[in-house]
């Protein structure tokens, strides 16, 4: 037995979604603001949505093409490619 309904649209979405509100709630605990919160489960989703797009091997600009494209802003992406590559490094 599953634990998702195979009928469900868009899987992805749904995970998501329980997953910023186990955030959400967790940051809560800790006395985190409104604005803090909403900034972390931001920026958790546009790292994912980068490892995604390493995953199916895009390159640095398809994936700011491709980010754009989704809504996310040039500032958030290159604040996310910046962060990445400090870790690496």
């Amino acid at each position: 037995m599953t634990m998702f309904n195979p009928d469900t649209p868009d899987l992805d979405k749904k995970l998501q979604e329980i997953e910023s509100k186990e955030i959400e709630s967790a940051m809560k605990e800790h006395g985190y603001s409104d604005e803090e919160i909403k900034t972390a489960i931001r920026n958790m989703h546009l790292h994912s949505e980068i490892n995604r797009l390493e995953d199916i091997m895009c390159e640095n600009d398809e994936m700011l093409q491709i980010l754009l494209e989704d809504g996310w802003k040039m500032e958030e992406i290159e604040e996310a490619f910046k962060h990445r590559n400090s870790k690496r490094n």
